[in-house]
């Protein structure tokens, strides 16, 4: 059988569906680990739909990096250029989300979506980004630290009135 073969190209508002798709996909195998309730639900219905993501693919601050396997979506990098780092507002930049369906993890897909996103920072000439990764996510974790990011302090995801603690981490481009 022959190797998979893989492209990386800019999200346009017309791959809005697949990326909703991926995202509701993913969020919910890393979040939603003791099941469905009806805040998971309603949060994944309202926050990830093609309509937001075709705006958000289609807003200036934001670029969407795609993965794709033979014309299928198999992860995506969403980088935002108006959001500051909260320990290092210097740093304006965050990787929002890196996502990779579950069928295509460690194949080295992550680190080609970030080496893809130092070639959009450098571009514009940032030097650096940050993300913010469940601090119970441990695969997330190791894969960060696996690819140099190097830790900061921690920001808060709020989910039905409870803060969940996110770690930050530092990555500098080239």
């Amino acid at each position: 059988m022959p190797a998979m073969t893989y492209s990386f190209r800019k999200a346009v508002p017309e791959d809005a569906a697949n990326v909703a798709a991926l995202a509701i996909q993913v969020w919910l195998h890393t979040y939603a680990k003791t099941g469905i309730r009806r805040a998971i639900a309603d949060y994944v219905l309202q926050q990830f739909t093609e309509e937001n993501f075709r705006r958000q693919i289609a807003s200036d601050p934001q670029y969407f990096i795609l993965c794709e396997s033979k014309g299928h979506l198999v992860g995506y990098l969403r980088l935002d250029f108006e959001a500051p780092c909260p320990d290092e507002p210097d740093i304006d930049t965050e990787i929002v989300t890196l996502y990779i369906q579950e069928h295509f993890l460690g194949k080295g897909l992550g680190a080609k979506l970030l080496e893809e996103a130092d070639r959009v920072l450098s571009a514009r000439g940032k030097r650096h980004a940050w993300l913010g990764v469940n601090h119970q996510n441990l695969p997330a974790i190791r894969f960060y630290q696996k690819q140099g990011l190097r830790r900061g302090g921690s920001t808060y995801f709020e989910f039905e009135g409870e803060q969940h603690e996110n770690f930050i981490y530092i990555r500098s481009a080239g």
